[in-house]
């Protein structure tokens, strides 16, 4: 006698994520992802879509936008506080008519940092107080907006750290340290600031220097 096959079917409960849940399903994927100025944004910005009728693509590029905005701000915070710049000095702080002699539009073009391209060095020469180390400063300043790695130093600094270096066997060491950034300026001070570091010293970190296509100011 052959029985007849039946059949068994199950149906799953189909489950609705409720616009909460989904909410915060998206912020959890945001602070997993490390984007945590997006998460903070969320809120807002969706209530700022749905008020004004924003497509998907409208709302997702303004949440990312945010987060793009807040990270290249770190990142500039970041180069700043690397560079060392002794003050807060630009180039639109300098006050160009009291400083004589001072070539406007060969001032205007370094503020492009289009030199850093073509690894070009640039020396201020001047007598004391005519504001090269304003102009210096202002240059690592535009250096740091526009991007690049920059680091402000003494001469003085720049040749005792050296010479400390090759006397600790960290020569090396310190020499890439200096390589490192796009622009280096070193600003020269007076003479009698780093005389008590040895000539040799202090002229083999500036030959070293030049030989490696560095900023000099």
């Amino acid at each position: 006698m052959n029985t007849p096959l039946t059949t068994a079917t199950t149906t799953t409960p189909v489950t609705t994520a409720t616009p909460a849940s989904v909410y915060q399903q998206l912020r959890g994927h945001l602070t997993e992802l490390k984007l945590a100025d997006a998460a903070d944004a969320l809120p807002s910005v969706l209530d700022q879509a749905q008020a004004e009728g924003w497509s998907l693509t409208h709302t997702l590029e303004r949440l990312l936008a945010i987060e793009v905005t807040a990270t290249d701000a770190r990142r500039l915070s970041g180069r700043f506080r690397f560079a060392n710049l002794p003050t807060g000095a630009t180039l639109d702080d300098f006050d160009l008519d009291a400083a004589s002699g001072i070539d406007r539009s060969l001032l205007a073009e370094l503020g492009t940092c289009r030199y850093l391209e073509t690894a070009t060095n640039v020396l201020l020469i001047g007598p004391p107080g005519v504001g090269k180390t304003h102009i210096a400063t202002g240059l690592g300043h535009a250096a740091v907006t526009a991007g690049y790695r920059t680091y402000f130093t003494s001469a003085a600094d720049l040749a005792a750290r050296c010479h400390r270096a090759a006397i600790e066997g960290k020569w090396g060491t310190m020499m890439r340290f200096f390589a490192g950034p796009t622009l280096l300026v070193i600003d020269l001070c007076r003479l009698r600031d780093y005389a008590d570091v040895a000539e040799a010293t202090a002229e083999s970190v500036l030959a070293s220097l030049a030989l490696s296509h560095l900023r000099l100011f």
